[in-house]
């Protein structure tokens, strides 16, 4: 039950007709782990935060530089040198002390995976890299857990929602993890661009926990040169892709 602050803080949700109160409840139940606190994963926190889940584990093994600046809203200038998960902890605890802020400083490794999935009902790829993206896909699947999964470059984005062995899953799309230009060198990056695929994952979680229409199935282009959003169908491989085993 919401006690009168919680109705409070969360009030123009619950007046939605697509939250309510059992709506904002379930939000407060559910427990998310994102991987990656830099561009996309600042505004995914911040908003899972305000929207008031119950439980946030944040893993990334980075200290904040000047050049994260441009893009990862999370951080100030004196934060540089700072480990970022401690610095996202204490700043999003200020938000919402009622939120759960876990922050692991570490690699997101498949032993870093294993070790807190299991108490989770989200992963969220917030990382910058192929492997490491394929990587949240797989365990995702394995552990029966949703999965967002977004990437950007300059001006441009993506993102899916991976319902595990119901779904088609990341590597659906790309059946071949090989190595990216993403994996060996920085990619451009239009600071507002990871803000909104960021926020978009965020949505994602809010509304698959709440029961309302996601991504699963769909491939989601973002262009913001020309405005344009597009989606693309996206056919679970029931064959030989590992999310039909």
């Amino acid at each position: 039950m919401l006690d009168e602050k919680l109705k409070e803080r969360y009030s123009r949700q619950i007046i939605s007709k697509s939250i309510g109160e059992k709506g904002q409840e379930k939000l407060l139940k559910t427990k998310v782990l994102q991987i990656g606190a830099g561009g996309l994963g600042s505004p995914c926190a911040l908003y899972l935060v305000a929207a008031g889940i119950g439980e946030l584990i944040i893993i990334d093994n980075d200290i904040v530089s000047l050049s994260n600046l441009q893009r990862q809203i999370l951080f100030s200038e004196e934060d540089i040198g700072q480990s970022k998960v401690q610095i996202a902890k204490k700043k999003l605890s200020a938000l919402n002390s009622n939120v759960k802020i876990n922050a692991i400083k570490d690699y997101a490794n498949e032993y870093i995976l294993r070790k807190y999935v299991s108490d989770v009902d989200f992963i969220v790829d917030c990382s910058d890299n192929m492997k490491t993206k394929f990587l949240i896909n797989h365990t995702a699947i394995q552990n029966n857990k949703f999965c967002i999964i977004a990437g950007i470059k300059d001006f441009y984005g993506q993102i899916i929602t991976v319902n595990p062995k119901v779904s088609a899953c990341y590597q659906c799309v790309y059946s071949n993890p090989g190595l990216e230009e993403s994996d060996i060198a920085p990619l451009p990056v239009m600071g507002a661009t990871p803000g909104i695929l960021g926020t978009l994952e965020a949505l994602e979680v809010i509304k698959t926990a709440l029961g309302l229409p996601n991504l699963e199935n769909t491939l989601l282009m973002v262009n913001l040169l020309d405005m344009t959003f597009n989606k693309i169908d996206v056919v679970k491989d029931n064959n030989t892709c590992i999310c039909s085993h």
